[in-house]
Formats: structure tokens, sequence, C-alpha cells
């Protein structure tokens, strides 16, 4: 009966196995086609953070597994803005949404903070700086336990 038990035990252990890397793989492919350009802000009430596309949804939907992955592109200029959407939304019970609308503006860039982030938006395109974002990597880093 023990052996029976030890092969049920080992064979579920490879299944889930499988199954975890599997996901792993599946973030790693979606976090590589993940892309600021796919993110933007809705201002209402509040600063809402939004992204459009499949990839996001799909990231969204794995969850806070997803987490380490994101946390590791957080201070990509390419896709920080995008992770930390991302992030936000996973993690959405401890913050909560800016008051609409406080944002200011230099020359022709505006400049507004979601979720702890300064972003700044030119041309209808989103990013932040280097430091902004190195910061609240830090951030993510400790609130994920990564």
């Amino acid at each position: 009966m023990t052996n029976l038990f030890r092969k049920i035990a080992l064979i579920l252990l490879v299944f889930i196995s499988s199954l975890s890397y599997a996901q792993n793989k599946e973030v790693d492919s979606l976090i590589q086609k993940l892309d600021n350009k796919d993110a933007y802000i809705v201002l209402t009430k509040t600063t809402s953070p939004r992204l459009k596309g499949n990839t996001a949804n799909r990231i969204i939907e794995i969850g806070k597994m997803a987490s380490p992955e994101l946390i590791k592109i957080l201070d990509s200029q390419s896709q920080g803005v995008a992770a930390h959407f991302i992030l936000s939304k996973i993690w959405q019970e401890v913050w909560e949404e800016e008051v609409c609308c406080n944002i200011r503006s230099v020359g022709e860039i505006e400049i507004l903070t979601i979720n702890g982030l300064e972003i700044r938006v030119e041309n209808n395109v989103l990013y932040s700086t280097q430091e902004s974002l190195k910061r609240k990597k830090e951030i993510w880093k400790k609130l994920c336990q990564v």
C-alpha cells in the first residue's frame, strides 16, 4: 500500500511540476511581447492605468505568479510602465487609484503619478525616468517578496 501511495505521490509531483514549468514558460513568452505602447490612462474620478491587448490580459489572468518576471523588467524603458500597470492590477488590493487629475506639465510633457510611479506622457506615449522605475522596482520587490 505504501508503494502505491509513493507512486501516486510521485506522479502528482511530476504533473504539478510540469504545469508550473509550462506556466512559467508562458509568462516568459508573454513578457517578451509586453510593451509600453500598450499602456494608456483613463481619467475619470480616478487616474486609472490600463493596457490593451491579449498579452497584458493573459499575464493578469496568471496573476501573482507572474510578479517575479514582471519585476525583472520594471526598470526597462520600453516595458517598465506596462509591467507596473500589470502589477498594479494584479495587486490591486494593496493600493488605491489616484484621484483625478493631478497632472503637471513641463513643456509638451505631461507628468502624473500612478501607484507611486511618476509617468510622463509625450506625444501620447507613456514612459518613466530610469530613476523612477528603479525606485518603484525596489518597492515592488519588497511588496511581492521577490
